[in-house]
């Protein structure tokens, strides 16, 4: 039987720690063929309908291990006010319709989370298509964020942007705590990573700030990485 997690808008309890930003994603899995048309109905119904404040993403999950391998995912993103708004179980004809159409299309759910943003480095300006996702479960947050705070301090790049975010519902039980986003321009500087973005000498200061965050960071495991594709933002 064909699922839609967005189905999810109507039900969930909407309950978090009081940050900037929140955020929520649902993953699910499309047939190639349908692909176009999943995009086009999400885009044409998010174009008109968007609430005020949230930031609407669609991503295809491009590289990824076999524990994690769904198709796309949509991501949705905002203040609490704006966030509160989005999930107050409004319906309307529109959405509906929506819903219909697009569960159509999708073959079945995944998971979904929710989360709030940290932090953010880099240029927020900027459109960063090509997007590598790294979960970790941090032993320490305290001494995490601390290590991590002065890691920037000591070494920052407009080059790529680096969020930081909290999974505050939606953990796997591999147990990640926390998920990093390092959004690329291209493919190109997504492989070549942070350092083949950089000077040899913004290299050598990125690599001796990243040894003392690895020895003051409380202790992190990497739980898994992967990469995705913006395909859609509104």
């Amino acid at each position: 039987m064909k699922n839609l997690v967005l189905y999810l808008f109507l039900f969930f309890a909407f309950s978090v720690n009081a940050q900037d930003f929140y955020w929520t994603y649902y993953n699910f899995n499309v047939e190639p063929k349908d692909e176009a048309a999943v995009l086009k109905l999400v885009e044409d119904y998010f174009k008109e309908h968007k609430k005020d404040g949230v930031t609407v993403r669609f991503f295809e999950n491009h590289f990824n291990d076999s524990g994690n391998n769904y198709s796309h995912s949509i991501g949705f993103s905002g203040s609490l006010d704006a966030m509160g708004n989005q999930y107050s179980g409004t319906q309307s004809d529109a959405w509906d319709l929506f819903l219909t159409r697009v569960n159509q299309l999708i073959k079945d759910s995944f998971s979904s989370s929710m989360g709030t943003i940290i932090s953010t480095y880099g240029a927020l300006d900027t459109l960063y298509p090509i997007q590598n996702y790294i979960y970790l479960h941090v032993n320490d947050t305290d001494a995490f964020l601390t290590a991590r705070k002065k890691y920037f301090s000591k070494f920052s790049s407009d080059a790529r942007l680096t969020v930081l975010g909290k999974l505050t519902s939606g953990r796997s039980p591999d147990g990640e705590t926390h998920m990093v986003i390092q959004g690329y321009k291209d493919f190109k500087s997504a492989m070549g990573g942070m350092d083949g973005l950089l000077s040899p000498e913004q290299v050598d200061a990125r690599q001796k700030a990243w040894k003392e965050f690895g020895e003051t960071n409380g202790g992190v495991k990497v739980i898994r990485t992967g990469t995705r594709i913006l395909l859609g933002k509104w």
